[in-house]
Parts: C-alpha cells; sequence; structure tokens
C-alpha cells in the first residue's frame, strides 16, 4: 500500500511538472510568436499629375495617386477589406477611389492604393478657387483608410485600422506639389 501511496505521489508531481512546462512553452510561444501585432503603415508616395491646367477659360485635370506601405510582422497573413481613398479640396470632397480587398504574406510588406481622378468642376465652381489660383497654391486632403486582420490561431487574432491623411499642395503653374502625411494605425 505504501508503494502505491508513493507510485501515484511521484505520477502527480510527474504530471503537475509536465502541465507547468506545457504552461510556460505556451505562454512563451504566444509573447514570442503567435501574439498579434498590428501592421506598420506608412505613406510611400503621394503622385500628382497634372495633365490639364488654364485661367482663362477655367480648365484642370489633376490626378492624386495615394500609396501606402503596409508590413506585416505576424506570422500570418494579414487580410484587409477594400480600401477607400477620398480626396478633399477646402472640406468638398472632389474625388473617390477604391482598392479591391487584398491580404499580404507572412512577415512580408505589400504596397496598397488607388489612383482618384478629381472632379474639376467641383473644384473649379467652389468659392475659393479664384483666391487659391491667384495666390498659385491649390490645397488637397487626401485620405485613406486600411482595415483588416491577422490571425495565427483563431484565439490569436489581431484587428488593426490605420488611417492616413496627407496634405497636397498643388502649384498648378509650376507643374510641382508638396505634401505632408501621417499615419496611425488603431490596434483591438
Amino acid at each position: 500500500m505504501a508503494k502505491i501511496k508513493k507510485a501515484a505521489l511521484i505520477c502527480c508531481c510527474v504530471l503537475l511538472a509536465f502541465i507547468v512546462v506545457l504552461a510556460f512553452t505556451l505562454v512563451t510561444l504566444y509573447f514570442t510568436v503567435l501574439r498579434g501585432r498590428p501592421p506598420r503603415v506608412a505613406a510611400t508616395a503621394v503622385d500628382t499629375r497634372l495633365d490639364k491646367f488654364s485661367v482663362l477659360p477655367p480648365e484642370l485635370n489633376l490626378s492624386l495617386a495615394v500609396e501606402v506601405t503596409l508590413h506585416n510582422p505576424n506570422h500570418a497573413r494579414f487580410r484587409y477589406g477594400e480600401v477607400v481613398t477620398t480626396v478633399t479640396y477646402h472640406d468638398t470632397t472632389v474625388g473617390q477611389s477604391t482598392a479591391p480587398a487584398g491580404q499580404i504574406p507572412a512577415r512580408s510588406t505589400g504596397t496598397v492604393g488607388a489612383p482618384v481622378q478629381v472632379d474639376a468642376k467641383k473644384v473649379i465652381l467652389h468659392k475659393l478657387y479664384a483666391l487659391d489660383v491667384l495666390t498659385g497654391a491649390l490645397p488637397f486632403q487626401a485620405a485613406m483608410a486600411v482595415a483588416g486582420k491577422a490571425a495565427v490561431l483563431r484565439p490569436f487574432r489581431v484587428s488593426a485600422a490605420s488611417q492616413v491623411a496627407c496634405n497636397v499642395v498643388v502649384y498648378p503653374f509650376k507643374r510641382e506639389s508638396s505634401l505632408h502625411c501621417t499615419s496611425t494605425v488603431h490596434a483591438t
């Protein structure tokens, strides 16, 4: 009977040690490999293409292309939904485009974006257009939102949404532009 109690005690101790080692291994795996991390986002390019501009008669043919680079640090692919890019001129929406949903493979980088054709009629008819032409600078704001998920295993899923906002100033007489972009990522 004493041998059975001693064997049962050894068996319980071995089982408890195994459970502790297994728990430690799973916690370590979670914090090093499986834990989802939000993607890193950076606006890589805002390409302005001014094909036509004249003061009299008022003409404007302008397109903006905002491209965002997403780096996926996870060990699973990052899937994102449709990416909407909106261009505004003095708080009036003058263009919008949509890029299809996609994915970025594990531990790699991808570029997302779509060109936006600016609605020249809305820009030219805006009350501040004449003043902006006199100063030689047309201020636009481009905004893009990307939202998606990365899941190594179902309980280790991370959702992230990022917004990129760019202030673009087009100098039509010089055929140049300047920009300043900021990006934020919100992980849930």
